[in-house]
């Protein structure tokens, strides 16, 4: 289930509405960024899928965490991959 996301007071960024529990396989996940708690009353990580749709996951839950940990360990080792193949 996908969570639906409304705009901020002001219209700056997008914010969840409510949180889910849908945990989907990390190969499917492309990237997340942490809510803004200035602009947005939720505690929310937002991932976004390779199919482009959000997800609104809770920041202390035991897959978000896990589930950041993967993307930016594949973040990590996807740009040092690319800095030793320009250094060549």
């Amino acid at each position: 289930m996908m969570v639906p996301t409304a705009l901020a007071q002001g219209g700056i960024s997008n914010c969840c509405l409510k949180i889910t529990g849908t945990k989907v396989h990390r190969d499917s996940l492309k990237s997340y960024y942490v809510e803004d708690p200035s602009s947005c009353t939720q505690n929310a990580v937002v991932f976004t899928t390779i199919m482009g749709r959000r997800i609104c996951a809770s920041q202390t839950n035991v897959w978000t965490k896990t589930s950041m940990a993967y993307l930016d360990g594949k973040n990590w080792q996807r740009i040092h991959t690319t800095l030793k193949q320009q250094r060549h």
